[in-house]
């Protein structure tokens, strides 16, 4: 899909369902939450932080983040922000290539569940590194390409949000051309409720792997 197309399925979709995570594009609201407890504890403590939510969506992701820290969230779709601000965000309407902040901003800059879905991604994950602060976190999540569940899906399922899936060295490796280290991964396995932690591939645990996060901390 274009961007504009994207923009108009998640406005429908936040018109739909409104506030409730139904407006993502989960599974379903267990595997929402199961995928963000462990995400946020992975991320580690969080208090007095400057955070971005870079497509934010209705907000419920980083809402765990708002009572300790200031969360910023930018979206394409102004029907989902509405519902993002009434969670306690900052929010604004931006695009991910060309953000409205300053150099070094944010501590901790998430990105959950967008790049599968953009296809100048090499764009979005240098900009947000450039709002990320040195010495903090950039955060992002995606689909995985190695899985073998989605290769199956792939055969059924034909929209666009499939054909944009990336692999663990290949996020990797762009995380260290934007100037990243103490690079991690956080693989989860659905419909499987663990998840497992680790510095590089397992060729095992690479298969399995239905999604994925990253993480890692800019040089200072």
């Amino acid at each position: 899909m274009s961007n504009l197309n994207w923009k108009q399925y998640f406005d429908n979709k936040a018109e739909t369902h409104g506030a409730s995570v139904k407006s993502s594009d989960y599974f379903n609201e267990e595997s929402f939450f199961m995928q963000r407890d462990h995400t946020l504890q992975w991320l580690g403590e969080c208090k007095g932080k400057e955070v971005l939510d870079a497509g934010c969506g209705v907000g419920a992701f980083s809402e765990p983040l708002v009572k300790q820290n200031k969360v910023y969230g930018v979206d394409f779709s102004e029907k989902s922000l509405e519902h993002a601000a009434a969670r306690g965000l900052i929010t604004q309407t931006d695009d991910l290539t060309n953000l409205h902040f300053e150099d070094g901003k944010f501590d901790v800059v998430l990105c959950i569940g967008v790049i599968q879905l953009i296809e100048q991604y090499m764009s979005v994950i240098q900009e947000l590194a450039r709002v990320t602060k040195p010495g903090g976190t950039l955060l992002i999540q995606t689909l995985h390409k190695g899985s073998i569940q989605r290769k199956v899906l792939r055969l059924f399922e034909k929209s666009k949000k499939f054909d944009q899936m990336y692999a663990l060295d290949e996020l990797k490796s762009v995380f260290t051309q934007c100037g990243f280290e103490d690079i991690q991964f956080l693989k989860m396995y659905h419909p499987f409720k663990f998840v497992t932690r680790s510095s590089g591939d397992g060729s095992l645990s690479n298969m399995l792997c239905t999604s994925f996060a990253i993480k890692g901390v800019k040089k200072r």
